[in-house]
């Protein structure tokens, strides 16, 4: 019996049962493979590895191509590599012209700048159907043997540290589509803020840092079903558990005045920009020392446990955690009838 996806990713159990079981065939060089929470696959070329990783833009239209490179870069990131080559395949609206597309491939440029990528080919076409722009980016990166990490390398014990705080992209996104509905409710100032909390997404700098500190054993980006479901996939994908103080978990006064306004809960909201890091509990602290230097705020949110028991700690209650169904963004853009 088929059954329907919400809007947003494909939940874990269809990947098990459907994505991972179709995979052609086996690749003798691939160090990290599809997964649940993998957002990045690993290959051994020679005496290098290579991190590739694939991500879409389909929710947003201003920044698009801005967001396309820094999501892409953010996937790579999080393996420990440095970001180097940039592919993108941009489909675009019928009827669109050529200030829309000079407008998309100004902000991959300025983006490529930032992150410190090359932009080395793609695709770009108008597709029937679309109502809006769509970009797929394919992100590449280079390290050495043993210089990677993997979402699943997280071990018992490990302290969680997770950077700046959560829902950042989700607020910026509510902020922006959902103005008109908000105006109302929080103040102008508040609003401007949120839509500028953008300009944290890129977690490129605090991943190197963390790696450069040493005693990294694993990283991941929160980004559809937030802090929570970015927890909750670094526990899956290292087979442990989680111990983690919900009330330490840094929210930004942004994201907290717009989250009661929608009755939106900024755990579970898109959470770009952030980065969970499991590290060596006698390193954490020289690993938040040098992301702090970078003036990248970081936090110990909680631990990695054997027993198999994912807990938060949140107002003094206990609360499972477990894999989002549907990310906040995608449930309450639904609930205005802009979802999808």
């Amino acid at each position: 019996m088929s059954r329907r996806f919400p809007t947003g990713k494909v939940p874990p159990d269809a990947l098990r049962e459907i994505v991972f079981r179709h995979l052609g065939v086996p690749c003798g060089g691939l160090l990290q493979g599809p997964g649940v929470g993998e957002d990045a696959a690993l290959l051994r070329i020679g005496d290098r590895v290579v991190a590739v990783a694939s991500d879409p833009i389909t929710g947003a239209v201003e920044d698009i191509g801005w967001l396309v490179v820094h999501i892409n870069a953010n996937d790579i990131a999080s393996c420990g590599v440095r970001p180097r080559w940039f592919l993108c395949v941009a489909m675009l609206p019928e009827g669109a012209d050529t200030a829309m597309l000079r407008g998309i491939m100004d902000d991959i440029h300025r983006a490529c700048l930032e992150v410190g990528v090359s932009l080395i080919g793609g695709h770009t076409e108008t597709t029937p159907g679309l109502d809006r722009p769509l970009l797929i980016g394919f992100m590449m990166g280079e390290a050495e043997e043993g210089r990677y990490v993997t979402t699943g390398g997280a071990r018992p014990g490990d302290r969680i540290i997770l950077t700046k705080a959560a829902g950042i992209e989700g607020t910026a996104v509510l902020a922006r589509d959902l103005r008109h509905i908000l105006i109302d409710r929080v103040e102008a100032e508040t609003l401007k803020r949120a839509e500028g909390l953008l300009r944290l997404i890129s977690v490129v700098p605090e991943a190197m840092e963390a790696m450069e500190a040493g005693g990294v054993h694993a990283l991941h980006d929160p980004t559809e079903g937030g802090v929570l479901n970015g927890l909750w996939e670094m526990a899956e994908a290292s087979g442990l558990g989680l111990q983690i103080d919900g009330d330490s978990i840094p929210v930004l006064e942004e994201t907290r005045v717009i989250c009661e306004a929608l009755d939106v809960d900024p755990l579970r909201l898109l959470g770009s920009g952030a980065l969970l890091i499991a590290a060596d509990p006698e390193r954490a602290g020289g690993i938040i020392d040098a992301i702090r230097g970078i003036d990248v705020e970081a936090t110990v949110i909680g631990e990695f446990t054997d027993d198999g028991h994912r807990v938060m700690e949140l107002d003094g209650e206990s609360h499972p955690i477990e894999a989002v169904e549907q990310d906040e963004l995608y449930r309450i853009l639904d609930i205005y009838g802009m979802g999808g």
